[in-house]
């Protein structure tokens, strides 16, 4: 569990210090968000916020807005971050 959260951590932070011209790892940090969804055991309410927050992510990076994909897709990080006791 420990690597697990050093790799969530990781990536959050490479979310968080990236800039929009970087926004092909969108797709990479959704991913992340999947496995940490599916490792992680959270409320329904919590699982289906962070799942939106991923999928509005999503669309924002599949439309070409990047700069709120990134901000989507962290706050869905920021969010299991937390719920982990981190």
């Amino acid at each position: 569990m420990f690597k697990f959260k050093t790799t969530l951590a990781a990536a959050a932070c490479a979310l968080l210090l990236s800039t929009p011209a970087l926004a092909g790892h969108c797709p990479k940090d959704a991913k992340a968000i999947d496995t940490a969804l599916a490792g992680m055991e959270l409320s329904d309410d919590l699982k289906a916020e962070v799942q939106s927050l991923r999928d509005e992510g999503m669309k924002l990076h599949d439309s070409g807005n990047h700069a709120d994909a990134e901000r989507k897709l962290a706050q869905a990080m920021r969010m299991l971050l937390e719920s982990s006791g981190m």
